[in-house]
């Protein structure tokens, strides 16, 4: 019977609202909406986080960081961004185009160009001496992956090609592409996205800089900016980030070959593509809050300092002459909205700067489905949900600054949300800060009750839902939440 009704109690997991972070009710739809999103598309795991004004008055996390343990995916969980790390590295470019380290059109390949090293010097197709910064940038650099394939995505063949024992490093990729590999079409003459122009551009900052391309970007933009927890991924599970949630195919996904042999056979977000070498790309991993923090920096705002000037970011978001769509690594349209999507086998993502609300927003899931409509479902979910949004619902508080509101409905006093975690639990559930708890099973029995704590153990407790009831020394209800502990 225990076993009977626990895939029901995991079942209720799923469904019912154990969100994590602070619950605002006047933006209750953004909660709704995301709960939607994952059940619609199966997603285990996800985080929503907006700014308004600068400051980041919402942000959540939803469903699991790992179905397994059922951990809950919390505001500090980091994600894989993928081709969101391209923004990164085009703000990267463009701070060094401000310091006069960097000229947009200079020519990166060939004896006079930028990446003039011995090892980049046996070019196959001319043309790529022609190739400048901007058009890596606008993604007009020549390649077509519909044409010649993507070769980001060709670690064994590049390094079986190559005599190496172990897989390609960036300039390795860089190397093999100059030798071995014709343009697609005339540098400058189209638009086509191109993974490769952005690792190309990595190197650039490297060879400018000095640095590897992380301890620029993290030296220069992320610490100045107070971004800490951001950094470049690992292709195995092994190697997981701390608070990095685990990553899903979808139902039925086919099995990849191994980028380390070609033969093994693995899940596709886990040794199917390198994305160690994906950095300037498609390699980052970071929270919504994190990546808010980034985006604040450069939204042309004025209420919070931005880390470029405004000459500087209207470069950056120019469109290109071949792509009205799309700037300098950044996606661009005539409603003065700027923003990026993201997508790898286990991983959706986007970031968008509504330039007509002082509004900016991030949502990241751990899951990509089978058609890719998904990304479309994400790009629309807050912008159907901003029509039911009164400019009084914003609230006033910044959760950048860690402050928490308070806030008072009828199961509230006026009080802290005190966050309980990890919740659904196998062993011990913890509280963010010491108080009085009342624990109760689904008949509304007290289980347990103890004042002034901070841990509640419940190794001893069978598998099933909870309710614990948390007061303040004068009796008064803070907050009652359910929780759910597993076998």
């Amino acid at each position: 019977m225990k076993y009977s009704l626990l895939s029901i109690y995991i079942a209720l997991a799923f469904t019912c609202k154990a969100q994590t972070g602070l619950y605002i009710p006047q933006l209750a739809a953004f909660d709704n909406a995301m709960l939607n999103l994952i059940s619609t598309y199966n997603v285990p795991g996800a985080q929503l986080a907006i700014t308004y004004h600068g400051r980041l008055v919402y942000n959540r996390g939803f469903g699991f960081a790992n179905t397994a343990t059922l951990d809950s995916v919390y505001p500090s969980s980091i994600f894989r961004v993928a081709s969101i790390s391209k923004t990164i590295t085009a703000v990267a470019c463009m701070r060094l185009f401000e310091n006069g380290l960097l000229q947009l059109d200079a020519k990166v390949f060939g004896k006079n160009g930028i990446l003039n090293d011995s090892i980049y010097q046996d070019i196959l197709d001319k043309r790529d001496t022609n190739i400048t910064v901007r058009m890596l940038l606008q993604h007009t650099g020549g390649w077509n992956r519909d044409i010649s394939g993507d070769i980001m995505f060709n670690s064994y063949n590049i390094a079986t090609t190559l005599g190496l024992p172990s897989l390609p490093s960036t300039s390795d990729v860089i190397r093999y592409a100059l030798k071995y590999k014709n343009l697609d079409f005339t540098p400058g003459s189209q638009y086509q996205y191109s993974n490769f122009g952005f690792c190309v551009l990595g190197r650039i900052i490297e060879k400018i800089t000095g640095q590897t391309y992380e301890s620029y970007i993290r030296n220069n933009i992320f610490i100045p900016l107070g971004i800490s927890s951001t950094k470049l991924g690992y292709n195995l599970y092994v190697n997981q980030l701390p608070n990095e949630v685990n990553y899903y195919d979808y139902p039925g996904a086919p099995l990849a070959n191994s980028v380390y042999d070609n033969k093994t056979k693995v899940p596709w977000p886990y040794g199917g593509f390198n994305i160690e070498f994906m950095d300037s790309h498609g390699g980052w991993v970071t929270s919504g809050e994190d990546l808010l923090k980034f985006v604040c920096a450069f939204d042309r705002y004025n209420t919070r300092p931005d880390i470029l000037s405004i000459a500087t970011i209207d470069t950056l978001t120019k469109p290109s002459l071949k792509n009205s769509g799309y700037a300098c690594g950044i996606q661009v349209n005539t409603y003065n909205n700027w923003w990026h999507t993201g997508a790898l086998p286990g991983t959706t993502t986007e970031f968008v700067r509504d330039g007509n609300g002082q509004l900016n927003w991030s949502i990241l899931l751990n899951s990509r489905n089978s058609s890719g409509d998904i990304i479309t479902a994400v790009d629309q979910l807050v912008w159907n949900v901003l029509p039911s949004i009164s400019e009084s619902s914003w609230p006033s508080h910044d959760l950048f600054n860690n402050s928490t509101p308070t806030i008072t409905t009828e199961h509230h006093s006026a009080t802290k949300i005190i966050e309980i975690y990890p919740n659904p639990t196998r062993e011990k559930i913890y509280f963010s800060e010491y108080t009085n708890v009342k624990m109760l099973d689904v008949t509304n029995q007290i289980i347990f009750n103890g004042k002034n704590i901070n841990t509640l153990d419940l190794t001893e407790q069978a598998a099933g839902i909870y309710y614990v009831i948390l007061t303040d020394d004068k009796g008064l209800l803070l907050q009652q939440n359910k929780i759910v502990k597993y076998q």
